[in-house]
């Protein structure tokens, strides 16, 4: 996997920009080894996407590299607001697509985050290269996690629907029937959808949640493994342990042993 934090020279400049209501915003060009990433905490943005023009709103992260343009097109009734990031890169190549989005487990999260970056930036406390890293990896982190749930606004509202309830429902036995009649569409329909979209049937799609469901419960709880199963809509501890042996190579035992924080002290 590459390193792109490694890419990062300097962080160069942390600020806020808010767009007039009643004067055009003029676009800059970023510069030579330059990166900026905007992060918009408020209004809409006009960006064109594979030749169409779309409205973006809070949250989307803008992530621009050299030759190209800031945003610059908003609307008078909600002109934009947004956070922005400068980065001296060595490297010309963009770690995540150029829109992505800020992962929304909490609105207030943009915000808080935008605020103590320009803070932290012009109050000089914090070592700037300590502070670029920081940066840069909350950024990455939310664009690269949300990667999943942005491109779910591309799909079939009966695929999106879907993913969705099997989200919500991760407790439970979820049959296709179920699932289709849900989405309204055919099972036939919906077998294609999830091939088409995301290249994996929809009973391949489900236990691959249940089962990263089971991976985080046994590295993060002190639920039992019986107890995790349930959780994770196994309809039996047989049946969760040799699926779950299947993809990780090692019984939930030895994988909870593994990667539970500080078990590896009691050996040392």
């Amino acid at each position: 996997m590459k390193d792109w934090t490694g890419r990062i020279k300097e962080l160069s400049r942390v600020g806020f920009y808010m767009a007039p209501d009643h004067a055009k915003v003029t676009p800059y060009k970023i510069p030579e080894n330059m990166e900026v990433v905007e992060v918009l905490t408020g209004g809409e943005v006009l960006f064109p996407v594979e030749g169409q023009l779309k409205t973006f709103g809070r949250g989307t992260i803008f992530w621009h590299r050299s030759g190209e343009e800031t945003i610059c097109r908003t609307t008078p009734e909600a002109p934009y607001r947004c956070g922005v990031f400068v980065f001296s890169v060595n490297d010309p190549d963009r770690p995540v697509s150029r829109v992505s989005s800020w992962h929304l487990t909490n609105d207030a999260d943009i915000d808080r985050f935008t605020s103590e970056c320009v803070n932290l930036f012009h109050e000089r406390k914090l070592d700037r290269d300590v502070l670029a890293l920081y940066i840069y990896n909350t950024l990455l982190r939310h664009a690269m996690v949300d990667t999943d749930l942005s491109s779910r606004r591309n799909y079939p509202k009966p695929l999106a629907q879907s993913l969705d309830y099997i989200q919500r429902n991760m407790k439970k036995n979820i049959p296709i029937t179920v699932l289709a009649r849900h989405s309204r569409v055919s099972k036939p329909h919906l077998f294609k959808l999830f091939q088409t979209h995301l290249g994996i049937t929809p009973h391949q799609y489900i236990l691959s949640r249940q089962l990263a469901r089971a991976r985080a419960f046994l590295a993060g709880s002190t639920l039992s493994i019986k107890e995790i199963a349930s959780e994770c809509g196994f309809e039996s501890l047989e049946v969760f342990y040799r699926r779950f042996r299947r993809e990780n190579h090692m019984p939930p035992g030895e994988y909870r042993r593994k990667y539970l924080p500080y078990e590896f002290m009691k050996n040392s």
